[in-house]
């Protein structure tokens, strides 16, 4: 993969001249459709189409090779089949070109010989400064100076009417087609966009580095299927984040299936989407759960950038439908965002407005009072929006805006958000986004939803998007050395690691055989956890190998002696004989290295609960405390540490600390430490920290 600067892209989105090789008469061909585009869309620079079948195509003079052409292009749209793009390419490279973007499927996603294929193109482009965007991909473009080189249906209908400020980087190129093309229509215009297709030189991060450069983009929305650079990913996102400029992410591959999907399509590996989604908390990357609200969040941040950002109070939901107000108010509370109550100055100026029936409220429904004072909904979204409370506004239609009064009311909806520094969208119950009643909101920048789900989710996000960011958080203090020998470490060991972390366990001794076992229970004097220490055995209990409460030494041993007799099959190492442990609350801390973002924190409940609900929660490493306190909240365990019906509460800041500590242990032998897993840790009440009742951890170099 190349390391030059996203500056180099400039040829491939600014282009001064562009050579289409394999234009022909066929209008549907990539390089005529490319071609057909850029003419139809006015592109600002010198178009070549090369063939040497041809004089003229599409108006345009044809040539009859790249040497012919009066000039050296800066940007060469290959259209041609694999083994012929390959010629392309290199005497692209030879003539000097600055970019290509090869079209054609036939590489790593096709096979052996498809990998052989791409191996020759790495070749000819290594040492090169040749830039390449694909193979396997749909184009790119730039709506402000005419560059449109996406060549399926979609792009012959899109009409790039309004530059915008939105930068789109898709993995998938028919998606790219239809999200271009169904934002064009609702509103959700782009400045520049590109499908990454294979990655063989420019990756998707590349171009979001290049887009964060250009102070014509605000927003940066991807479509991804799997990331090839993560830790550049991560920086990109950071970046962003520092620019005020967000990161809007749709995931294809979230299932197993999904996943599977996503390799045999694109070749790229898709990382586990617990972790994908822990990594877009901490780094404040926006993500969509559907791909059609991915332009639409992107343009409801740039709608709102230049006014005042939402997060310091709620929203105004204005609306003629009761129905539609109950409804919002459920998806607002399930998308977090606040509808507060509205001050006593600003109803006793609303009930001088409204007619009696209408309840001065939020959400506010004026209903039908409209009908007699069709001015009524100006006055009242007026009044209500200079709420101090309020700080955003969702206007509800009911009529479509294809009569009189509907466009009458959604004129003074526009006219109130216009005069506001508070930010507003607006959503039809009936209509569309897209129809041509709503041309005015789109031309003044005034977002229109989908739905009443997608507009309290997207809000939702608009919110989050004013969330102050997390600080990256290095390696500190020392932590314990990991044995030589890669493989599976005993309980015992495991334990010996933790305690030397400074995370507790429980006192223990180790017995040869099962008159050893009583000895050690009788020196530890009280009721004791006798385990077996079994070779490649890690969940001792689904085997009977742990028995609890043993009050005596001899109930110790004859627990031991039935341990042997229950599974002869097994290599037995000894016994672990470890004193009972306090109750407490049990939690469950993994660690688990991920291919594309390394070590992993996991938490949640403890016990069988982990496996039974799930309820866990992922972080990466190494964490701070204040992202070790947000973990904790994220998981029903919470509830419980925090005493739960009557329970005292436990030792969270201790809890705390031993993530913090387990983060910084796994961040600073990331090479080496592949799985740990304790569970359960028994947090004990306030002040008295927290027990490693088990622990299971597992060595290998990173591969």
């Amino acid at each position: 993969m190349t390391t030059a600067s996203p500056a180099g892209l400039g040829a491939l989105f600014r282009p001064a001249s562009i050579a289409f090789l394999g234009a022909s008469e066929r209008p549907n061909a990539p390089a005529s459709r490319g071609l057909r585009n850029c003419l139809r869309h006015g592109f600002a620079g010198r178009l070549y189409p090369v063939n040497p079948k041809y004089g003229e195509l599409f108006g345009v003079r044809c040539h009859a090779s790249l040497a012919a052409l009066p000039e050296v292009p800066d940007l060469a749209m290959i259209g041609l089949g694999a083994e012929m793009a390959l010629d392309a390419v290199a005497a692209c490279r030879d003539l000097g070109v600055k970019a290509v973007i090869v079209c054609s499927a036939g590489w790593e996603e096709q096979g052996l010989e498809g990998r052989q294929r791409a191996a020759r193109l790495r070749e000819l482009l290594r040492g090169s400064g040749l830039r390449l965007l694909g193979p396997n991909c749909l184009g790119a473009g730039n709506p402000a100076i005419g560059l449109c080189l996406g060549y399926n249906s979609s792009f012959e209908s899109m009409r790039h009417e309004r530059p915008g400020r939105i930068a789109l980087v898709t993995q998938s190129g028919a998606m790219m087609g239809g999200l271009l093309l169904n934002g064009e229509d609702a509103g959700a215009d782009v400045g520049m966009y590109a499908h990454v297709g294979n990655a063989m030189d420019i990756s998707m991060e590349e171009v979001v580095e290049y887009a964060l450069d250009d102070a014509r983009i605000d927003v940066v929305a991807l479509m991804i299927e799997g990331l090839r650079e993560p830790a550049r990913f991560v920086a990109a996102a950071r970046r962003a984040r520092a620019l005020g400029k967000p990161l809007v992410v749709f995931k294809a591959g979230r299932s197993e299936q999904g996943r599977e999907a996503v390799m045999s399509h694109t070749g790229a590996l898709a990382g586990s989407d617990e972790i994908f989604a822990a990594v877009c908390r901490e780094q404040g990357i926006l993500r969509v759960d559907e791909c059609e609200d991915l332009l639409p969040l992107a343009a409801l941040l740039t709608a709102w950038k230049n006014k005042a950002p939402p997060g310091g109070g709620g929203l105004l939901v204005f609306t003629l439908s009761g129905g539609a107000a109950s409804i919002l108010a459920d998806e607002c509370a399930a998308a977090g965002v606040p509808v507060p109550r509205l001050s006593q100055a600003t109803l006793a100026r609303l009930r001088a407005l409204l007619p009696d029936y209408v309840k001065a409220d939020n959400p506010l429904d004026v209903g039908g009072a409209v009908f007699s004072d069709p001015e009524l909904p100006r006055e009242a979204m007026a009044v209500a929006l200079a709420d101090p409370a309020v700080d955003a506004v969702l206007w509800v239609g009911v009529g479509a805006p294809r009569d009189e009064r509907s466009r009458l009311w959604l004129d003074q909806a526009i006219e109130v958000i216009e005069a506001s520094d508070k930010p507003g969208a607006l959503i039809p119950v009936s209509g569309h986004p897209q129809e041509a009643g709503f041309g005015r909101a789109r031309a003044s920048g005034i977002p229109v939803l989908r739905s009443l789900r997608a507009a309290a989710t997207l809000i939702g996000h608009a919110r989050e998007a004013r969330r102050p960011g997390v600080a990256a958080v290095l390696p500190s203090g020392a932590v314990p050395a990991l044995p030589r020998a890669d493989g599976l470490l005993d309980e015992v060991q495991a334990k010996r690691i933790l305690a030397e972390l400074g995370i507790a366990v429980p006192a223990s001794r180790v017995a040869a055989d099962a008159q050893q076992v009583a000895e050690c229970a009788r020196v530890l004097g009280r009721p004791v956890v006798v385990k077996g220490l079994a070779d490649g055995v890690t969940h001792k209990s689904e085997l009977g190998l742990v028995a609890l409460a043993l009050a005596t030494p001899q109930a110790a041993a004859q627990a031991a002696r039935a341990m042997q007799q229950r599974a002869p099959q097994l290599r037995f190492k000894g016994f672990l004989v470890e004193a009972m442990a306090p109750r407490g609350v049990e939690v469950v801390l993994g660690i688990k290295r991920d291919p594309a973002f390394g070590p992993v924190l996991m938490f949640g409940l403890g016990g069988i609960a982990v496996e039974l609900f799930r309820d866990v929660a992922f972080g990466t490493c190494p964490m701070s405390a204040e992202a070790a306190q947000a973990l904790i909240a994220r998981t029903r365990a919470a509830s419980l540490l925090a005493g739960f019906r009557g329970a005292p509460a436990a030792d969270v800041p201790a809890l705390v600390q031993a993530i913090t500590r387990l983060s910084q242990f796994a961040a600073q032998h990331a090479g080496r430490l592949a799985e740990l897993d304790i569970n359960p840790l028994t947090v004990l009440p306030a002040g008295q920290g927290v027990m490693a009742l088990d622990a299971v951890m597992v060595l290998g170099a990173r591969a």
